[in-house]
């Protein structure tokens, strides 16, 4: 059962920095090359610099990105530019956006929750690589802290905790109340102990989805064997009731960079036999007719030079049959048919990452393909909550990137200093 425990954040000190929207950042893997520079030029005490350091071509073992925020983290907190809170709390944190016209309040709160060695209550669904684990616990070991909170879902029929959370929040002032990226960020203090008693009683026997941040729940678990202190037993947590009113979860769209010989002629003849393909006159067209067909496995392809398609599974059959090993869950996910099916099986195209990435944005995929840096772009609709749930829940994973959760957590809100 999943331990929850409230905790003494690190935050930026309000006396010494004004405005907090100019120094907290989105988490690590989100970070470009590009944003990464505006970040480091928006303030001197960006959390980018601690969080995604850049890497210097004289980089060695003893001078490196991990080094370097290990040294301003330190100096940052000699120099009170952060500071750490003197009583523990659980920390509500609610962000507040706009889908279309659709306003959507997201309420959770952050606390610690402990690392079990068999994982416990704690389901993860999406599988994690080998180089963003070893950059994480780099990091970790330099900075002995949770820089960023990993985002979970639990299930809350009854709203109860949400409510404790929507109560406190109408009642006291926020912490922080910042807009970034046309996303509310706001944020409490919750020290209250019959309050705090009260959420991490009912949490006590709750499943645990992870959201977001696989690869940092995993080098937390490492670091903790590693480490084998009590504080490291512990990792910093977002919990988000798992109901689809507060949650946006948006698609990542797939660009290809080498598809072989493949010409437009032998991509047609191929998906047609195991897909009605129709042409759609643009994206925005594309992207509608995807999302009126959610329930049929339905795929957009651009081909570049205005080339849009619609592909429409014929019969889940020949899926299932080429997907081997796998429950029928598994194989019934629209990621799954696209990865192990089209790419795989019916184009015969190289599904590794150095040949695919992954982009939230249709149109920066269309774009890619113009540019000719990339030959193909796939569209998909977005993975359902419950999809998530349940792949978690059989003690499965998805394919890579199924889910993109929307918004994002900030980094630099709250830190969890080992």
């Amino acid at each position: 059962m999943p331990r929850i425990k409230p905790f003494k954040a690190v935050r930026y000190n309000t006396a010494k920095v004004k405005d907090i929207s100019s120094v907290v950042a989105p988490p690590y893997d989100v970070i470009s090359q590009k944003l990464q520079g505006e970040l480091y030029r928006k303030d001197e005490h960006n959390f980018v610099k601690i969080e995604l350091n850049r890497i210097k071509a004289s980089d060695d073992d003893s001078s490196n990105r991990y080094i370097r925020s290990r040294d301003l983290f330190a100096s940052w907190l000699k120099d009170r530019i952060m500071i750490s809170d003197d009583k523990d709390a659980l920390y509500i944190y609610a962000l507040k956006y706009k889908r279309g016209t659709k306003a959507i309040e997201q309420v959770g709160f952050i606390g610690l929750m402990g690392l079990e060695p068999d994982g416990g209550n704690i389901l993860p669904h999406e599988n994690t690589l080998a180089a963003p684990k070893e950059d994480r616990l780099k990091l970790t070991r330099a900075v002995k802290a949770n820089l960023s909170p990993i985002f979970v879902l639990y299930e809350d029929k009854a709203h109860g905790l949400t409510q404790i959370l929507k109560k406190f929040m109408s009642g006291n002032k926020p912490l922080i109340d910042m807009e970034s990226d046309g996303v509310r960020h706001r944020l409490w203090n919750l020290e209250e102990k019959n309050s705090i008693k009260k959420i991490v009683d009912s949490m006590a026997h709750k499943d645990i989805f992870i959201a977001d941040g696989h690869h940092r729940y995993e080098v937390s678990r490492m670091y903790s064997r590693e480490a084998g202190t009590d504080s490291s037993k512990y990792m910093m947590v977002y919990f988000v009731e798992m109901d689809e009113r507060m949650l946006t979860v948006l698609p990542a769209h797939r660009i290809l960079k080498d598809i072989g010989d493949l010409n437009e002629e032998e991509i047609s003849k191929k998906l047609e036999r195991f897909f009605y393909v129709e042409k759609a006159p643009a994206l925005k067209a594309l992207l509608a007719r995807m999302s009126a067909l959610s329930k049929e496995h339905a795929f957009g392809m651009y081909l570049g030079k205005d080339d849009y398609r619609l592909l429409r599974l014929k019969s889940v059959k020949d899926s299932d049959k080429a997907i081997k090993d796998k429950p029928a869950a598994w194989k019934r996910l629209d990621v799954s048919i696209l990865h192990h099916f089209i790419i795989q099986r019916v184009l015969g195209v190289r599904d590794d990452d150095d040949n695919i990435e992954f982009l939230k944005s249709a149109q920066d995929s269309v774009d890619a393909v113009d540019s000719d840096e990339f030959k193909l772009a796939f569209f998909l609709n977005p993975t359902k909550v419950s999809e998530v749930k349940r792949i978690a829940g059989i003690g499965e994973r998805m394919p890579r990137k199924a889910t993109y959760f929307y918004p994002k957590p900030l980094s630099g809100l709250v830190i969890n200093k080992f």
